[in-house]
């Protein structure tokens, strides 16, 4: 039983991940080919990071921003895309930032070995 436990665990910790980029890389793609708009751009990216940076000086301003933000990319991606792909980006756009950051720090640490 317990070692059943153990597969199901990392199913999950494995599986989601990959999930969540396939899942996200064909949303970005149907957008881009379908639509010629990057639901990843670097203004998306930009906006979510000032509010996670505000949250961690703030936590009620940071979330308040983060809600605005979302908000806005919401809008953003509703009029360069359709209703499903935009409800879609606001939950993939913070995992696009979580990857991007994730990059980010393993770069800079290589570059520091």
């Amino acid at each position: 039983m317990k070692n059943k436990m153990n597969e199901i665990v990392l199913m999950l910790f494995v599986g989601i991940p990959i999930l969540s980029i396939l899942f996200g890389y064909f949303l970005w793609r149907s957008a881009m080919d379908n639509y010629g708009y990057n639901i990843y751009g670097i203004g998306v990216i930009i906006r979510l990071l000032i509010a996670g940076l505000v949250c961690i000086f703030d936590l009620n301003i940071g979330l308040a921003l983060l809600v605005i933000v979302s908000i806005w990319n919401f809008i953003t991606t509703l009029r360069n895309t359709s209703f499903f792909i935009a409800l879609l980006a606001i939950l993939f756009q913070p995992i696009a930032l979580w990857f991007a950051i994730s990059a980010i720090n393993r770069f800079i640490s290589a570059m520091n070995d």
